[in-house]
């Protein structure tokens, strides 16, 4: 658990890990909470926000649709090599820019 410091006026920085997963950007809504000794925060949730993500995940399973229909008489292990070949290289390309740091 990610220890964090309240600095001035009572302002603190939520881990950048919290803000990706929840995908929360500049000038989001928090709700803010207490329950016994924790302080909660949950996001608050707009129509707009609910929206765009009801709309990228049409359009994501659209996507897939589209790929299953254009791929469908692909062989299995062709498919399976090719995507294990993209693993290995993005793990390459990602120790490369850790090693860089």
């Amino acid at each position: 658990m990610p220890v964090i410091k309240i600095l001035r006026n009572g302002q603190l920085t939520l881990p950048a890990k919290f803000r990706e997963t929840l995908e929360l950007k500049q000038g989001d809504l928090l709700n803010a909470g207490l329950e016994e000794d924790k302080i909660i925060l949950k996001p608050v949730t707009t129509i707009e926000r609910k929206r765009v993500k009801d709309k990228t995940r049409e359009r994501f399973f659209k996507l897939i649709d589209k790929t299953w229909d254009k791929n469908k008489d692909a062989d299995p292990k062709e498919v399976e090599r090719i995507v294990n070949e993209a693993i290995e290289e993005v793990r390459r390309e990602e120790t490369a820019a850790e090693t860089k740091e």
